[in-house]
């Protein structure tokens, strides 16, 4: 049972950004099934690491995207991602200090994050990126 589910209504209207937030919702899965099989301990670790490079990645390449398009609105969602990729580096830090009880806080915080943020700071931008020549 996945914990989140891509739609069409997620959609920015930008294919690579659309095919990095599947990324995301995947990873996000594996640790709720790794949750639901009482696994997550030996896979939080792992997803961590890949989910903050990811994160990483995929802000950088977001925010490239703006630049070249000159969206007017890129400082303000520079500062959202910056302070997303601090929660999660966060969540990195807590568990490579042994908390073992991050998991479930985790998950909730991933889902509601990428759910919250694709469908209203990330649907703010697809238009003006469509119309500036960005699919």
């Amino acid at each position: 049972m996945s914990l989140v589910v891509w739609s069409d209504k997620l959609s920015v209207g930008v294919k690579s950004v659309d095919d990095q937030h599947s990324v995301l919702f995947e990873t996000i899965n594996d640790l709720h099934a790794a949750m639901l099989k009482g696994h997550a301990r030996s896979v939080v670790g792992t997803l961590l690491h890949t989910l903050v490079d990811y994160t990483r990645e995929h802000f950088a390449a977001e925010e490239a995207m703006m630049e070249a398009a000159k969206y007017p609105a890129l400082a303000t969602h520079r500062v959202k991602h910056k302070e997303l990729t601090k929660q999660v580096e966060e969540y990195l830090t807590r568990y490579e200090s042994g908390d073992i009880t991050l998991s479930i806080q985790l998950s909730n915080f991933l889902s509601d994050w990428l759910t919250k943020h694709i469908q209203s700071t990330d649907q703010e931008y697809g238009p003006w990126l469509n119309e500036h020549g960005v699919r």
